[in-house]
């Protein structure tokens, strides 16, 4: 994919409500979506960083495509050459397997993304989703996350996006390991604190703790943002020696960064829910073509470049 060409266009999408994130409340996203083409063909990819991930932001990827000039040779060299990039260099991944991505059927189950209350959960019961991940808040108690347990039969994942203190995420890990119906607690402490040695692999998943594969040592879960982890050929290939629970999780892409994503989990072996529920989250921009719903699907036969040509 050395010779050809690339364009790009700037997205911005905006929430129905505000997103409570690790970072705090956002109402709006930008992302950059990438067209390659070359002799293999047309390809597509999409730069889509998120808060609190220590990844390159939306100026940098502007700057460093602006002065590639269209060139996707010159584009390449400059990525090789420089360190870090991981949104980039996942986009790339992306244009660079886009027949395949378009080419195999997706199917997996998708977990249903929900708030710590009856309303929300109901409706996600309601829609049919098997495994709910809960936010939870410091204030959030024990109590609460019982009720819901009564209410719905499938299985929770507890998100706290690194809002605990230690004393609070140990006894949130007591209470996690004692509810078989309760998958993990991920990202109890914030990135880097000195207590997740403390706490333990078992049930404790990582998520804003984790970017790319290179130097992890985590045991237990990992929650993987495939538009967050860098060339997905590098990261197949650590996929096959790392031992321990994967699940893969939007950064609330487009229907590019959707389509890629998909495949990307699909790789693995493990087939569990991934956490993907976000496309009833925007208002109705056309960014999305996917369908949502408690099962996962790839778009087959989709006109991408009709897609590309309707942006604005």
């Amino acid at each position: 994919m050395k010779e050809g060409f690339f364009d790009f266009k700037l997205v911005r999408r905006r929430f129905k409500r505000p997103f409570l994130t690790g970072n705090g409340l956002i109402d709006v996203i930008d992302r950059i979506l990438l067209r390659t083409q070359s002799d293999q063909g047309t390809g597509y990819g999409e730069i889509a960083p998120w808060p609190g991930f220590p990844t390159e932001s939306l100026p940098e990827v502007l700057e460093i495509l602006r002065a590639a000039q269209g060139n996707l040779s010159h584009l390449l060299h400059t990525v090789e050459a420089m360190r870090g990039l991981p949104c980039l260099r996942a986009a790339l991944s992306s244009c660079r397997h886009w027949d395949a991505i378009n080419q195999l059927p997706v199917t997996l189950p998708c977990a249903g993304l929900s708030d710590a209350t009856a309303t929300n959960l109901d409706a996600k019961i309601f829609a049919g989703y098997k495994t709910i991940k809960l936010k939870i808040r410091p204030e959030t108690t024990f109590t609460e996350i019982d009720a819901l347990l009564y209410r719905f039969r499938g299985q929770l994942r507890l998100d706290a996006n690194g809002s605990l203190d230690l004393t609070a995420a140990r006894a949130w890990a007591e209470f996690v390991r004692q509810q078989p119906r309760i998958d993990y607690l991920e990202q109890p402490l914030p990135v880097g604190h000195a207590g997740y040695a403390s706490l333990g692999p078992d049930k404790i998943a990582i998520d804003e703790s984790f970017l790319t594969p290179g130097g992890v040592t985590w045991a237990g879960p990992i929650v993987v943002k495939p538009a967050l982890v860098g060339d997905w050929d590098e990261f197949l290939t650590w996929r096959q020696v790392r031992r321990g629970p994967l699940i893969y999780s939007s950064t609330f892409e487009t229907a590019i960064g959707r389509q890629g994503a998909l495949w990307l989990a699909n790789h693995d072996s493990s087939n569990l829910p991934v956490g993907f529920d976000t496309l009833d989250l925007f208002e109705n921009d056309a960014r999305d073509r996917h369908t949502p719903g408690p099962v996962a699907e790839n778009l087959a036969n989709f006109d991408w470049e009709k897609f590309w040509l309707d942006l604005t």
